[in-house]
This record gives structure tokens, sequence and C-alpha cells, in this order.
């Protein structure tokens, strides 16, 4: 993709996306100006990092049990921060905390933010892409008396906004806003992040697919026999291609066309109910891929017609371009209807 004059930014597409007497259009203009800083900030610390000495483990855990590397309490505070500036944001969701945080607010159009502050955190110290996820929702209510963790579950339906930031060679920023998802690239001159104004669809005739095979005899017999399928019977054969880290593997098949697994485990060991966040990775991930064409589901329903019940709920996640997920469900006995 070249970018060169003209471009927009993501100023200019929330401005187009919106209604000027829409009440919500400053809140998105300033969540998404967050999200814009904290990516800078963070390229800048990310790229830096062996010299700051924060590319290992903070020797804590998140309340998902999971090791925390010191990057991810940076990135942890740096959006947190903003979030709190931008006086926006009602409340927001993260990964790293155990609740939600009730921010102060100011406009008359606040938002709910639920993060992944630094996805595939643990690439750091082998200088891997890593990457930060983003859902923005509309609140069911604006009352701040409200318990935070019931307004997230109760205004899951009402996504208006997904984003990612992916740190690698150069600074993406993908944004998905009604039905269309644009791609942007940090220009480290001038601080801008540029895009081409056209909307991104996924490529057609993909051939990649991304999974963890060491998984695979963890997996329903129906979904081992689909891996085998893709490998020696398909006709085009598909490619193994997995960096992992769900924002990474993601925006490499965004681009070149390739579905992403990471269904449920069995076993004493594995997770029955999927590893994915429902509210911070695979919603946002699913609004991205719909508006670029695509679909996702958890392996028998789509992922955007989930009610969660917690909100840091675990889902399995297939997706990638509406063809290839189709495809999936067909050979693993679910036929699929994207919502």
């Amino acid at each position: 993709m070249r970018f060169s004059e003209p471009f927009i930014t993501p100023f200019d597409l929330i401005m187009q996306k919106t209604s000027r007497n829409d009440s919500e259009r400053q809140s998105l203009l300033l969540v998404t100006g967050a999200i814009e800083q904290g990516g800078r900030t963070l390229s800048s610390v990310l790229r830096k990092g062996p010299l700051l000495g924060v590319t290992g483990s903070a020797r804590v855990q998140n309340v998902q049990g999971e090791e925390v590397q010191e990057m991810d309490q940076v990135g942890q505070e740096t959006f947190l921060s903003l979030f709190r500036r931008s006086r926006a944001v009602l409340s927001v969701l993260s990964e790293e905390a155990e609740k939600p945080e009730i921010l102060e607010v100011d406009q008359t159009g606040p938002l709910l933010v639920a993060m992944d502050p630094l996805d595939g955190s643990s690439n750091i110290s082998v200088n891997a892409p890593v990457g930060s996820i983003f859902a923005v929702f509309r609140p069911s209510t604006l009352d701040q008396n409200v318990d935070p963790e019931k307004l997230f579950l109760e205004s899951a339906s009402s996504m208006i906004l997904s984003a990612y930031l992916l740190y690698s060679v150069s600074t993406s920023l993908v944004l998905s806003i009604e039905g269309e998802t644009h791609i942007f690239t940090l220009d480290p001159d001038s601080g801008e992040y540029r895009g081409t104004g056209q909307a991104w669809r996924f490529p057609e005739n993909g051939k990649i697919y991304s999974t963890n095979e060491a998984y695979v005899p963890l997996w329903e017999s129906a979904l081992q026999e689909y891996t085998s399928w893709i490998k020696t019977h398909r006709k085009p054969p598909m490619t193994l291609r997995y960096i992992g880290a769900l924002v990474a593997d993601f925006h490499r098949n965004l681009l070149k066309g390739g579905i992403y697994m990471y269904p449920a485990e069995t076993g004493e060991k594995g997770r029955s109910a999927g590893k994915l966040r429902l509210l911070y990775e695979a919603y946002p991930m699913a609004f991205i891929a719909k508006n670029a064409g695509g679909s996702a589901s958890d392996g028998k329903r789509p992922i955007l017609s989930i009610s969660p019940h917690t909100i840091h709920q675990r889902v399995p996640l297939v997706v990638g371009p509406a063809d290839l997920v189709s495809e999936f469900h067909d050979r693993t006995g679910n036929p699929f209807r994207s919502s």
C-alpha cells in the first residue's frame, strides 16, 4: 500500500462518518485521539525497550492468572491516563485490571472503552510484533452510580468503533467504524497517522491459516480433520503462518487473506471455554473483520451475536475472510451464517 498525497487522518475519518449534530462525535474524536497518542508513546518506548530495561516479566499475575510483562503495565498506565484526560470515557475495562474503572467525564456523549493494552507482550523479549486492541461502546445509561461491570455487559451489543495498533517495522492503526475498516500508518517524522481514505477489504482467495498446531491434539476431532484437510487435500493447499500475537496474525491475514483460529481445547489442561477474551479481543476483531468483508465465530455461532455474562469471559475464535470462515464451518459440521 502506497501512502502519498492526498491522505486522510483518523480525525478526517471520524468527521466523515459522524453527523455534525451527533453528540458522540466529540467523544469519538477524543477517544480516537487518545488511542493515537498512546500508540505514539508505546511505539517509542518499545523501540527503546532493551535500553530502558522493560522487556521482561513484572513478576506478578493479572486477573487472568497470566504473567504480566513490564510493558503490560506501561501500556495499561499509558492508555488509562490518556482516557482519563480525554474526559470522554465513562469507564475503562482492561485485561490488566480485575474491575472496570469509572472515570470523570464532561462530554455530553461519553463512551465505554474495553482494551487489551498490550497484546502479545511475551513477544517483546524477542523483538517480535505486539499490539493494542480497543472496543468502544455506547453506554446503556449515563448513570455513574451503576455497577460498571453490569454497564459493560448491558452495553456490549452497542459497539460503535473498534481499533488496534500494531507495533512492528512500522506502527499501524486499524480503525473500524460505520461499516468500513481503514488502515493508517504512523509517520514518525510528523507524528500523524496517514491513510489512503479507501476502505480496506480482505483479499479474495486467501491461502493462509494461522493457528498454534501444538494444540491440535487437544481439539475436537472435526477440527483436527479440518487442519489435516487444508494441508493435504484442499485445492489449492493453504500455508501456515503464525506469530503468536493476535494483532500481528490478524493484521497479516487482513492484508494478505487468511483465517485465524484459536479453538477451544479439551483435556485436563485445556481451555474448554477458549482462551481469548470476548469483550476486548474477540469482539473488536470480529467488528473489524465484518467491516472488511469478513466474519468471525466461536466455531459454532457469530462472535458478535454472543451476549457476555462476565466481563473477562473467554471464547474460541475463528476469524478471517467470509469464504474461509464459511469453509471452516462447512468442513467442521457447523454450517454458519455471519451476523
